[in-house]
């Protein structure tokens, strides 16, 4: 980009411009491989619980972990010269299993499944999933599109760890920035 022009385009326009350049990267990107949403999730096969066991790799049972809830939650910090500071959350939470022990998290992306898993003991997963700095008189600005490419981008399943090697079927994955409740009005 031209130094001479780069002082004239506003920082807002900048992360504009850079976000939406991003998305499209994104969108073009994708070509043939299924959403998210779109993925079915396999279910294993008298074959795969025999390797499973060699492998030492956990027996999962049925039925699979429910009652997922995302939530967003707004915090403003107000600054000097009318302008804020804001931070959007996403929390989910889910009903307790059964015997469970603790919760394995898997992210999902639009490239896959991560092999790392987060184990927790609580029943809730709390992240930023939005922010930005500008004037009071804009609200949250650009809140929605982050919020948005961030459900296209990222999202989580969760299962119940359980005694003897054993873990139950994975949730149904979850985007990051999505809401299963109304918002409040504000």
């Amino acid at each position: 980009m031209n130094k001479k022009i780069l002082p004239a385009v506003p920082l807002q326009g900048l992360r504009l411009i850079i976000l939406l350049t991003l998305m499209l990267g994104l969108i073009l990107g994708v070509g043939e491989s299924p959403s998210i949403a779109a993925q079915e999730l396999v279910k294993p096969t008298a074959t795969d619980l025999v390797t499973t066991t060699l492998n030492k790799e956990p027996q999962v049972v049925k039925p699979p972990l429910t009652g997922l809830v995302a939530t967003l939650l707004d915090e403003v910090n107000e600054l000097p010269e009318e302008r804020i500071r804001w931070s959007t959350y996403w929390k989910l939470c889910w009903q307790p299993y059964p015997k469970a022990k603790e919760y394995e998290l898997q992210t999902v992306t639009m490239e896959g499944k991560s092999p790392k898993l987060k184990r927790m003991s609580d029943r809730c997963l709390r992240m930023q999933a939005a922010s930005n700095e500008n004037k009071k008189s804009q609200g949250l600005l650009n809140r929605d599109l982050i919020l948005l490419m961030h459900t296209a981008q990222l999202g989580y399943r969760v299962r119940a760890v359980l005694d003897d090697n054993r873990v139950s079927e994975w949730s149904e994955v979850m985007a990051v920035g999505a809401s299963t409740s109304p918002e409040p009005q504000t």
